[in-house]
Parts: structure tokens; C-alpha cells; sequence
């Protein structure tokens, strides 16, 4: 993802000299969401996500901050227009009844200024469970031209879509969802707007 470390990593070199909390927006068109699966215990299948949105508050000082991130599951795209419209049914997304998945942040875990995971919890189909993301590569740039920061990043958790009542096809399908989001988040100024674009 260009990536949400990024959006982390600008926040964390604000966040760092100021002592106070920086607010970032995840930019849609720069954040990419990706999934894999294995079938027959071998052949990895991918798929990704076309549309995702967010907030990210970085405060590394106090070792605070929060993380507010949205998938559209309608936009989920494999290669084979087939496939995603099953993935879309109600055997597996069910995108009809619930058409985002969400997480939000618990706790913000820092190795000194730079944030490395993050505990929170996911809600997919109606059901909510506990999840930890991995945060890595984290960088903030400053883009003289447009006067902004901009920070990008990966972040990386698994989890059982068993857990989320997405059982249909196992074990020719595997249980464990690799996700990987590569982010990219600009950071909002006074008043600036960070919710659904």
C-alpha cells in the first residue's frame, strides 16, 4: 500500500514535533486493500478491494491515538467478473446486508516515536472480533507543491473468515484471510474533513 504507513509515518514526524495528536485522512485513490486465500491446500487466491476510506490520529508523545478504517465490500474485485459476484452473495460478503467492513482501534502499540501495530477490532458480516495489525515501512514526506504531509505504510493482520460465518467451501477453500492494506493518508488541517469521500 502507498500506503496507510505512510499516512502513519507523516503523523508520527508531526505528532513528534509538536506534542500534540495529528489527524490524517486516509486518501482513497492512493489505498489499496488486499486479500489471499489458499484452495486445495496450494494455489494461493487474491483479490483486492477498490474503495476504502478513514482517519488516522497519530500522538507517539503519549502513545495514544486512533485508527478509524473502512472497506467497501461491493468493490472487491478477483479478475473473473463470476467469482466476485459470488463473493458478493450472501454465502460469503453478503455486500446487500453488510457492505463495509470496519475497524476500529483499541490501543496504538509505539517503539519509541514509530507506531508498529495496532489492536483493535473488525466487524464483517455483523460480527465483531478482536485483531491486531501489523504496521511496517512507516514514512511521512512533506509535498512542497501542494503543501501538504503525506505518509504511507503496510499493514498486515489474518484472520479466520470461519470467525465471521464465511464458511461455505472449506477446507477446498482455506480458513485464513491474509490481508495486507497499503495506505497512503494526508494529513488534515484545522477543520479539514476526514470522513466518507
Amino acid at each position: 500500500m502507498r500506503t496507510f504507513v505512510a499516512v502513519i509515518a507523516a503523523a508520527m514526524v508531526a505528532a513528534s514535533a509538536t506534542a500534540d495528536p495529528v489527524t490524517f485522512r486516509v486518501e482513497p485513490a492512493l489505498t489499496t486493500a488486499r486479500f489471499a486465500v489458499t484452495e486445495l491446500g496450494m494455489v494461493s487466491q487474491s483479490g483486492r478491494f477498490e474503495r476504502t476510506w478513514g482517519s488516522i490520529v497519530l500522538d507517539p508523545a503519549h502513545g495514544g491515538g486512533s485508527v478509524d478504517f473502512i472497506v467497501d465490500t461491493t468493490s472487491v474485485r478477483t479478475g473473473w467478473d463470476l467469482r466476485d459476484a459470488f463473493l458478493r452473495g450472501e454465502r460469503m460478503f453478503d455486500v446487500e446486508r453488510f457492505p463495509v467492513i470496519r475497524f476500529r482501534s483499541t490501543h496504538m502499540v509505539y517503539a519509541g516515536a514509530q507506531l508498529v501495530a495496532v489492536d483493535g477490532a473488525v466487524t464483517l458480516r455483523g460480527v465483531t472480533q478482536p485483531v491486531r495489525l501489523a504496521v511496517r515501512g512507516l514514512r511521512c514526506t512533506s509535498v512542497p507543491p501542494y503543501g501538504r504531509e503525506e505518509c504511507g505504510a503496510v499493514v498486515a493482520t489474518t484472520i479466520s473468515r470461519a470467525a465471521f460465518g464465511m464458511t461455505y467451501a472449506y477446507p477446498l477453500v482455506g480458513d485464513e484471510i491474509d490481508l495486507t492494506v497499503l495506505i497512503t493518508a494526508l494529513r488534515v488541517r484545522d477543520g479539514g474533513e476526514t470522513g466518507t469521500p
